[in-house]
């Protein structure tokens, strides 16, 4: 699978903006959860869609 791969800055507030291809690749939308995880062994930020058991 290829990387998607985007830049980023981080707001005053520390926020970030998921860009558009990521989102719709994984089918982001407003107010899903994410989970974000450091991954020590690849020295990595991730972010994880939650999904949610009742849908």
């Amino acid at each position: 699978m290829a990387n998607v791969e985007e830049v980023v800055k981080v707001s005053r507030n520390y926020q970030v903006t998921i860009p558009a291809k990521i989102r719709q690749k994984f089918q982001i939308k407003e107010g899903d959860l994410v989970k974000v995880v450091y991954d020590e062994n690849e020295n990595a930020v991730k972010i994880v869609l939650m999904k949610e058991p009742w849908k």
